[in-house]
């Protein structure tokens, strides 16, 4: 009995204290709205936080080593906890100057961004070492491909955490945008694939529901027979 319990505490999200069955944001937003002064203390799994506002208005908080928006923000993205007000403890800092609504609504935004960065990240197969998807390890093994990254929509390197890898990533954001755009004025419709041809460099960009696929091929590889070895693994399963 006392197992099934503590199982249940467990598996419970969302904040509890003086006010129940409400989020974290609701319960901003509401001292918003009654121009609460004090701060609002949060703790979640072993952490706390501070949110301190005046007037309504919120004006600091704390997280561990973070102050500001940082923390204000890393606060938002905890899934539950508990809370307490405390209207007679003020503070002298001002590390946030932005507007109530706007720390809510960036906060939001936040979370639902790692989120889908999170869900990408679960749909790219097991690595074959150092972080890499299996799809890139197998890409790596066709000659003259140097390497290959797989970025969410958001721009996010989902395979790959090396500096390299950011910058290709980035290569890939701005080839699918130029290419969109060619689609568009052409009238050819959606990207599927885009290919850039370099006396350095080859750029492959292949296109999925959630992702970007983007190999560079050295300058001196056959562009039309490297594009036909990505195809052929990327069909094997």
């Amino acid at each position: 009995m006392q197992a099934a319990q503590a199982t249940k505490r467990e598996e419970q999200q969302g904040f509890v204290g003086a006010v129940s069955g409400m989020s974290l944001a609701d319960i901003i937003q509401v001292k918003g709205t009654n121009h609460y002064s004090g701060s609002l203390v949060i703790e979640h799994t072993g952490k706390s936080g501070a949110i301190f506002f005046r007037d309504g208005m919120v004006v600091h908080a704390e997280q561990g080593s973070l102050s500001g928006e940082e923390a204000f923000y890393r606060i938002m993205a905890w899934a539950g906890g508990t809370f307490r007000s405390e209207p007679k403890v003020a503070t002298t800092s001002r590390t946030i100057s932005q507007p109530l609504n706007f720390l809510i609504l960036e906060s939001l935004r936040r979370i639902d961004e790692a989120s889908r960065i999170g869900a990408a990240r679960e749909t790219i197969p097991p690595g074959g070492g150092d972080g890499m998807s299996e799809i890139n390890t197998r890409l790596r093994t066709i000659s003259d491909v140097e390497q290959a990254v797989i970025v969410t929509k958001e721009g996010a390197v989902v395979d790959d955490s090396s500096y390299e890898a950011e910058f290709l990533g980035a290569h890939a954001m701005f080839l699918a945008l130029f290419a969109a755009q060619l689609g568009s004025q052409f009238g050819v419709g959606e990207l599927k694939s885009a290919t850039v041809h370099g006396s350095d460099h080859h750029l492959f960009l292949f296109d999925s529901k959630r992702h970007h696929l983007c190999v560079s091929a050295a300058g001196s590889s056959n562009v039309n027979a490297v594009d036909a070895e990505i195809r052929r693994v990327l069909a094997q399963k």
